[in-house]
């Protein structure tokens, strides 16, 4: 069981402060079990009101305590008849994401290092990592404090990881890269692969050594089965906080700033530079040597060949038709030459009718 006051602390404490929690009625000595929806909710559980519109669900639930903002607070009992234990924070969707990370954490234990694991003898492993069976560490790694390494996991030369990482099952991180701490990284997923770079010479391609690596910033998580080359002459770069989905592929020199979002199969050609706190939708491509600025939104499958200065959003995408209109509006785009030309032949001859009549 989770007291309440203690879970309120330890946020506010992760939060660096910036997420306080107001308890109310009693909420301080409430105990809970786990998280639960509004509406199945029971004595033992916490939920939490992400939408105004479901006030009067969060207001009737038979939560142990709920979470809400101070004007869903201030709407559901604006007489001051506050009969039920309550939290009132200014983001209680945040509040649920770091109450989640507090009950749902395992104890890492001891360091240790699996005999089946294959350990270079010049890789400088921290006291309180784990190193899981058949993991393999080439000389030179540095793995930090607390960090796990699961099964099949490869960290190549050189590469360092950051206190508190997380690196699932079959992970590969190729020699060169620099983790940051708190970094996750999920199953599947190539750190520092080689960038796609070929020199055109009489009909062949030379293949031009990629000398970069990839660093990754504190807090990053990449998603299972995502590919980050590494750079060609410097590091593909990912930064602090940032996200990233499954199966994304970063090709090589890509930066990309910090607290920025990108949905699964989202593909990035090289060399090309996104802000910070950016939201890319799913599916989306975006071409290589372009510069996307900071808090821009790039929508669901959408193509990017360049970026328009003029806007922080951009969405190119039709919307789903059934067959026969699907078919109709593709002969229509083919068309769109032509009618062209015929609507500037009509506005010659307006124009020239204008004339005459003047």
């Amino acid at each position: 069981m989770f007291q309440i006051q203690q879970l309120a602390k330890e946020i506010e404490k992760r939060s660096e402060g910036r997420l306080v929690s107001h308890l109310h009625a009693g909420a301080e000595s409430v105990s809970v079990s786990r998280f639960a929806p509004i509406s199945h909710a029971q004595a033992e559980h916490v939920a939490f009101l992400a939408q105004s519109k479901y006030r009067d669900a969060a207001k009737n639930c038979q939560a142990g305590v709920i979470v809400v903002t101070q004007a869903d607070f201030d709407a559901m009992y604006e007489g001051g008849d506050v009969s039920r234990p309550v939290i009132v924070t200014e983001n209680p969707y945040a509040w649920f994401a770091w109450a989640m990370q507090i009950m749902t954490e395992r104890p890492l234990g001891e360091g240790r290092i699996d005999p089946r694991a294959c350990v270079h003898e010049g890789a400088v492993i921290a006291p309180s990592a784990v190193i899981e069976a058949n993991a393999v560490i080439e000389k030179g790694a540095v793995i930090g404090e607390r960090v796990h390494v699961y099964p099949g996991t490869y960290v190549g030369e050189g590469t360092r990881v950051g206190d508190d990482s997380i690196l699932y099952a079959n992970v590969t991180v190729y020699h060169g890269c620099t983790l940051g701490r708190r970094v996750i990284l999920h199953s599947g997923c190539v750190i520092g692969a080689d960038g796609f770079g070929f020199a055109p010479f009489k009909g062949e391609w030379v293949k031009i050594p990629q000398v970069g690596g990839v660093t990754l910033g504190d807090d990053v998580e990449i998603g299972a089965n995502t590919t980050i080359d590494r750079g060609a002459l410097e590091d593909t770069v990912v930064g602090r906080g940032s996200k990233l989905d499954n199966q994304i592929q970063l090709g090589h020199n890509d930066k990309i700033g910090e607290c920025t979002v990108m949905a699964a199969c989202t593909g990035v050609a090289g060399s090309t530079s996104i802000g910070s706190h950016c939201m890319i939708g799913g599916a989306a491509n975006i071409n290589g040597h372009i510069s996307i600025p900071d808090m821009a939104v790039v929508g669901p499958a959408t193509t990017i060949t360049h970026w328009d200065p003029s806007t922080k959003q951009m969405f190119g995408i039709y919307p789903a038709q059934d067959r026969a209109a699907s078919q109709k509006s593709a002969v229509m785009v083919m068309r769109l030459g032509e009618m062209r030309q015929k609507i500037r032949a009509l506005e010659a001859q307006v124009e020239a009718l204008t004339k005459n009549e003047e």
